[in-house]
């Protein structure tokens, strides 16, 4: 034994220690860190400038989308504005008449333009035949409004009027710099987009707005050094430009997605798809240059503090290292009384000790790392989103080890229990939900050996299928025997079973849960089985249109639900063709629910036996076709609009004395005043009480009234549509047929055809 621990004492002279065993090897790994790095860098310096190219490229397509969007939304703004109740009631009637109503339009201007976020600077009401402009701050006539107050000497009076000739709605023009000028200077206001706004056929009226062109820029796009921007319309316009640099003709012609060199500058353009605009970018040659001198100089500053920052750190984890291990290799020591033999594999000594000391200790933790290894990944997945979910397991094992590589897919089951469920079935829902969780279980169970099926919602049932075989297919043939299992069912309840491809990933675990509630959410209307395993974007639906909006809510506020029911069935039918989802129909239903128990509350209305004393939502939830829609919508509708008219029976004296003699003498000319003069009191006064106490404005329901007898009329006479037209109060038929299809949607000589076809 003493020879061996003399052969051990001299064999450890010739070990290395190991803090510098530690610090050299940081050192060859850093020096070969940095030398691959400074390879790498040398391969792909040539292709730094595309790069810089390709961030030029992504920032200016950020830049278009954000003004094809912000020009979206202006145009949406506008048209709200041209579609308001009160630019009708100044159209039809001169607008120096009207100054109630010119009070309120200012003050809905300046509450709208107060939001910065629209980058307006102001909205003017151009009346051309009666020379008179409202805007923000006030009324005037249009030569004072743009020869003092909004001064350039392209955008005149004169310019103006004579761009109402044009047919086209909406107009953005170059930008140009606006002044005010008084009597003794004349002070710059900013550089302004203007934007004409109006119908396609009406020459007499238009919106003037000022999008503020400097702000907007400043918004929207990151400028780099020694750049221009420029926005080009479909005409090759110029309509903004950052600076005064000229663009070349060439330039101008390009129309799409790309970019070109012409001479010393980068021209880089992206059209949009909404406008039809080309946004441009130009940056010289020169600074391209400077960002990449500035790029070689980051880099080599970089790369030194790091290599200093490694060397540094090394120093030190190799001290902070060594000193631990040393002492706990000092208090080892006493206890071996006999010399340990040492492996001639390693020469760092404290290893070889340590080797022997703890060998079976290491042994046995590389044993439980190995099996601990293969589970812990996607375990830590699940018991992740069981924490989150707040599911209590059983606390059983799974039924097979976890490869943290093998191949797995999800299966998420929602169950949706109908109203003849309750009323036949005598189970609780949790007790059915339970037997439903069973039966999937079993299913899957006896195809894949591994599967684990559990709650995860009070609806939702999910099911991890391990799949061993790597020839699965990706759209297995078992989901058709448990759609045979569950059909029977189908008329106690509604299932919507949602598949994610096959993965391969633990780490991708907590993704593919969310694909698949994606895919749930792309149940479309039906009773019955719905298996989707792609997941299919839906178009942005504008349905209802501002129009239809508010023809919906006037009708319902007066009670029609002769137009009520028809126009909101040939929204849903619009739905349908669109390709709505499920909760589309939900959501556009309980918008409509909304509007009318709103109407209901302000005209002191109770809604609580519209529903035969449940809840509209509540019936809601239990429609599933596009007839059961209707079905909903023709009772709720016919019961409300009886509610609001047996309301307005029991109006006073005033309203119905109005009521009354709008309804004898629709056909003639109706003013507030007049009928205002007949009691006694004066015009402004009656529209406030008559709001008040019916909840609808006066022209809205003298509107509603003639729309009622002109629709009876077309439906139930074959008087023409001129006589119909004079007959409740309009004196040419294009006037009469521009209200009764903002009102209704059709033009009369639609409408008739489609009642004549029914019958």
């Amino acid at each position: 034994m003493k020879w061996m621990a003399k052969s051990m004492r001299g064999t450890a002279k010739n070990q290395l220690s190991l803090f510098y065993t530690l610090f050299g090897s940081f050192i060859v790994i850093i020096v070969l860190l940095v030398s691959i790095n400074m390879l790498a860098y040398n391969f792909f310096s040539n292709t730094i400038k595309k790069e810089v190219i390709l961030n030029s490229s992504l920032n200016l397509n950020s830049t278009a989308s954000n003004y094809e969007k912000h020009i979206k939304l202006v145009r949406s703004f506008m048209l709200g504005y041209l579609f308001d109740s009160d630019t009708e009631i100044l159209k039809s009637d001169s607008p120096m008449h009207r100054y109630d109503v010119v009070i309120r339009v200012q003050k809905t201007l300046q509450h709208n333009l107060s939001n910065t976020q629209l980058f307006l600077d102001n909205i003017i009401y151009y009346f051309r035949d009666d020379d008179f402009i409202i805007e923000r701050d006030g009324t005037r006539n249009a030569d004072t409004m743009f020869s003092k107050f909004y001064t350039h000497s392209t955008y005149t009076a004169d310019f103006w009027s004579k761009e109402m000739n044009g047919d086209e709605s909406f107009h953005i023009y170059p930008a140009a710099p606006f002044s005010s000028a008084t009597a003794f200077r004349q002070e710059p206001l900013g550089n302004f987009m203007p934007i004409l706004v109006k119908g396609a056929f009406d020459h007499e009226f238009a919106f003037i707005a000022l999008l503020d062109g400097s702000k907007i820029y400043a918004a929207f796009h990151q400028p780099k050094p020694d750049s221009s921007f420029f926005i080009v319309d479909r005409n090759q316009q110029i309509i903004f430009s950052s600076d005064k640099f000229v663009l070349p003709p060439a330039a101008l012609e390009k129309k799409g997605t790309g970019y070109s060199k012409i001479k010393d500058h980068y021209y880089f353009y992206q059209t949009g798809m909404e406008t039809g605009y080309t946004y441009f970018e130009v940056v010289s040659d020169k600074g391209l240059t400077q960002q990449l001198h500035r790029l070689n100089l980051t880099i080599g500053t970089l790369l030194i503090i790091s290599l200093l920052i490694g060397l540094s750190v090394s120093y030190w984890f190799s001290k902070r290292f060594h000193n631990p291990l040393a002492n706990m290799i000092r208090s080892i020591q006493p206890l071996n009384n006999v010399s340990v033999p040492i492996s001639k594999s390693s020469r760092i000594r404290e290893f070889n000790l340590l080797h022997n000391t703890l060998s079976d200790l290491s042994r046995s933790k590389d044993e439980y790392q190995q099996d601990l290894q293969a589970k812990n990944n996607l375990l830590q997945q699940l018991s992740y989103m069981m924490r989150l979910k707040k599911i209590h397991g059983s606390g059983e094992l799974l039924p097979a080890p976890i490869d943290t590589d093998g191949p797995y897919r999800l299966v998420l089951s929602q169950i949706e229990f109908k109203e003849r469920f309750a009323a036949e079935i005598a189970n609780a829902p949790q007790r059915a939900f339970n037997m439903y969780k069973e039966l999937i279980s079993a299913h899957f169970s006896s195809v894949y050996t591994n599967s684990l099926t559990f709650q995860l919602e009070k609806d939702q049932i999910l099911s991890i299928l391990f799949v061993k075989d790597k020839s699965t297919k990706e759209k297995p043939d078992d989901l058709d025997g448990l759609v045979q299992l569950l059909d029977k069912d189908i008329p106690y309840c509604n299932f919507t079973i949602a598949m994610s491809p096959i993965r391969h990933r633990s780490a991708d675990f907590a993704e593919t849960y969310q694909n698949v509630l994606d895919l749930i959410k792309q149940r479309r209307l039906g009773e019955d089985i719905q298996v989707i395993e792609e997941w299919t974007p839906q178009p942005s639906l504008m349905i209802p249109s501002p129009a239809e909006e508010q023809e919906l809510t006037a009708n319902l506020q007066s009670g029609c639900d002769e137009i009520t029911i028809p126009l909101v069935n040939r929204l849903l039918e619009e739905l349908e063709n669109a390709g709505a989802l499920a909760q589309q129909f939900q959501d556009f239903s309980k918008d409509v629910v909304n509007r009318t128990i709103k109407i209901m509350y302000a005209q002191n209305i109770s809604f609580n036996n519209l529903a035969g004393g449940r809840s509209p939502y509540d019936l809601l939830k239990s429609c599933y076709t596009l007839q059961q829609y209707k079905d909903f919508f023709q009772s709720f509708l016919s019961k409300s609009a009886a509610a609001i008219q047996a309301k307005k029976s029991e109006a006073d004296i005033i309203t119905k004395f109005v009521t009354e003699y709008v309804e004898a003498h629709y056909g003639e000319d109706l003013s507030l005043d007049m009928i205002a003069g007949k009691i006694g009191i004066t015009g402004s006064y009656l529209s406030t009480y008559y709001k008040e106490k019916t909840g609808t404005n006066f022209s809205d329901y003298v509107l509603s009234v003639r729309m009622r007898k002109a629709t009876e009329m077309l439906r139930e006479t074959d008087l023409k549509i001129q006589e119909i037209a004079a007959l409740v109060g309009y004196y040419t038929v294009a006037s009469f047929n521009r209200v009764f299809k903002r009102h209704t949607g059709v033009t009369p000589g639609e409408f008739r055809r489609h009642h004549q076809w029914k019958k």
